[in-house]
């Protein structure tokens, strides 16, 4: 499943790809409830980047609206760039 991660100076915006929400919404139906955007607030970089690892699943429940257990079933998570598509972290 593909998460887009954009950021600016004041934290990151993360939003499914499209197909993501496709797959979720064919397999899961009415269990999925899509947030648009989930935006975090950061005050540097390193900040960022240290929360990243502990705040990605919580990201990943925030716009699907999956429980854990759920999110287990739908396997690896990839964070992407939305311009390059190449794979963050």
């Amino acid at each position: 499943m593909v998460i887009y991660q954009s950021g600016d100076r004041d934290g990151s915006t993360f939003e499914l790809s499209s197909r993501a929400r496709r797959m979720l919404e064919m397999r899961f139906a009415g269990a999925v409830h899509f947030a648009p955007r989930v935006f975090i607030a950061h005050e540097t970089r390193a900040d960022f980047e240290r929360l990243h690892g502990s705040l990605a699943r919580q990201i990943v429940m925030l716009l699907t609206g999956l429980t854990e257990e759920r999110l287990a079933e739908v396997g690896s998570v990839e964070f992407r760039d939305p311009v390059t598509e190449k794979p963050l972290r």
